[in-house]
Parts: C-alpha cells; structure tokens; sequence
C-alpha cells in the first residue's frame, strides 16, 4: 500500500509481468496480505500461470484473483512467490487492478446446449440471442485446459474472436468468468491449444443484467404484460414522462410498489417472436415488386437483342 494514499484500495487482481521466455512456460504463485510484514495470511496459494507459444499464436496466463482490500490501517503489504518451473523465469513486476466499485444489477444466468465437433472443439448455444455480460466455464475434472474462444451473434453472422485464456479447476478453486460487452450472443465456440477436449465437456452459462420495467396502471389489477411480439409497436417511454425527476428525489424507484408475477400465458407461441409488422410486409412487398421489375427488363431486352440478332441473321443469309 502507498504511503502517500489515504484511502482503501479494493483489488480484484494481480497481474505479473515477465519476459518472453525461450520456450513454453508453466508455473504458480501464492499470494500472501500482511499488517506488520512478520504475520502473513494466504489470499491466494498455486494459482496457475502460464505462457505457450503454437506457430505465431501466444497464450499467455499471467493474473491472479485477489479480492482483498488493503488500507494503511489493516492490511498494507502484499508478499508474491512465484513457482517458477523449467525454464526459469524472471519476474520483472507486480500490477495491481483495482475495483472499479461500479454497482452491478441483478443477473440472470442462462445455460447453453454444448455440440462436440471433434476431439479439439465444441460449440456451446442458446434457443435464442441473449445480451450476455459474462461467461461461466466450469470444468467436471480437476486439470487445466488452454483455449481459444469465439462466439457469434447469429446461427448465419460471422464468428469473432473473444480470447485465449486457460480453464482449470485445481483445489476446489475455478479459471474466472470471462467478460462480455453485452452484446447479442448466439453460440460460443471453444478450441483447444496444445490438447484435447476432455471426455465430459465443460459446463458453459452466460449471465445477463437483468431490468426493471416501470410501468404506469389503470383501473384495478390483475394486469397483463405482453412481451416477445416482434411485429408490436414500439411504445416505451422515458422515466421522466412516468416519474418526473423532482419526484425522483423523494421517491425511490425501488420504493414504489412491486407488481408479483403470476401464472404465465402463451398468447401467440414462438412464431411471434418472428413476426413481422406491417411496415416490414409493405416494405418486402415494394422489394419483390422492385426486383420483379428489374427481372422483367432483363428479360425483355433478352428478346430484343434475340429478335435482332435473328433478323440480322436473316438479312445475313439472304
């Protein structure tokens, strides 16, 4: 802990900073927080670490999970002991990632359905596209397991790179969730580098923030909540139009009453999450009809240029 800083530093990872090493490189390292620098308590013990180089791809594994906070009053000293294994490695830094303290809303985890493809690769994917802000791999077995993950946000869109990372799950402890932009994501794709998928696949979830839907209510309930019609018209409105900002002042959003979710009813089935609105179906139909032209011109043209063609022939011959 600085000196010259005052308040508490939340960290929630340690990342090492070594060299390029000659050849593929594996090792550990504990970390350990302490007040006085004579007792020493553990944070984190054999934390894999890694560097591995295929052709001109690099994974390299180089950061711990901490989670601890350090002040000038409590813990203010950090001791890291690095395993080194052969080859040697020189460690040349230590940098500290603080918490960026920024609130996170509830989240919703949702499972995928994983396809092996072959002994190296497997594709994990959801009914439908979901905003995904995170993403959980657990493996069945202890062991390690180095990857290359892509995902896409469609069944016909491109695959995008996501990351390189290392799965494992080693003394009860877990590789950490990967982080997404919380973008659309259909599928994800895991590859393996320099090994082969284990006989049982990962456990792959995404997790999405979950919203809180104001809404404004007429006469007496029960209500009923429509969601899923692709064709329907968009009709949200701000929160000032429902809750003007002065009154936000004396009432929370959180304080306002709570509407309970009771049985579900199916209205219009799954093919009304691919419905399409009447602006759409004028809008196809001016397209057909645009494209039908076009056809017809080519074709037109076609016969022209036959009928001279025949004609010139004709005058040719005689």
């Amino acid at each position: 802990m600085p000196e010259e800083r005052k308040d508490s530093l939340s960290l929630t990872q340690l990342r090492l900073n070594w060299g390029t090493p000659t050849g593929n490189w594996q090792g550990k390292a504990s970390v350990y927080v302490s007040r006085d620098l004579r007792y020493w308590r553990p944070v984190q013990e054999d934390a894999p670490l890694m560097d591995l180089t295929r052709d001109s791809d690099r994974l390299k594994m180089d950061a711990i999970s901490t989670n601890l906070t350090l002040s000038l009053e409590g813990n203010r000293y950090l001791l890291v002991i690095l395993n080194s294994q052969s080859p040697a490695l020189t460690l040349n830094s230590v940098s500290a990632i603080a918490d960026s303290n920024e609130p996170e809303s509830e989240r919703i985890v949702i499972g995928a359905r994983a396809d092996k493809v072959s002994d190296d690769e497997a594709v994990w994917r959801w009914t439908q596209p979901q905003p995904l802000t995170s993403l959980r791999i657990d493996l069945e077995n202890e062991g390690v397991l180095p990857v290359e993950l892509v995902w896409r946000s469609g069944e016909k869109e491109p695959w995008q790179s996501l990351t390189k990372t290392v799965l494992y799950r080693l003394d009860g402890k877990r590789s950490e969730d990967i982080r997404l932009p919380g973008q659309l994501v259909e599928a994800v794709r895991i590859r393996t580098i320099n090994a082969r998928l284990p006989e049982a696949l990962p456990a792959l979830s995404g997790a999405r923030d979950s919203y809180q839907l104001v809404f404004n209510t007429q006469g007496k309930g029960p209500y009923m909540l429509a969601w899923g019609n692709r064709a329907a018209k968009k009709a949200d409105v701000g929160l000032d139009m429902l809750i003007p900002a002065s009154l936000r002042k004396t009432q929370e959003i959180d304080n306002l009453p709570w509407a309970i979710p009771q049985e579900s009813v199916t209205l219009g089935g799954e093919l009304r999450l691919t419905a399409t609105s009447a602006a759409e179906q004028q809008s196809q139909w001016k397209t057909l009809l645009v494209w039908g032209a076009l056809i017809l011109g080519v074709a037109v043209l076609a016969f022209m240029a036959w009928r001279i063609w025949r004609e010139v022939k004709k005058d040719g011959a005689a």
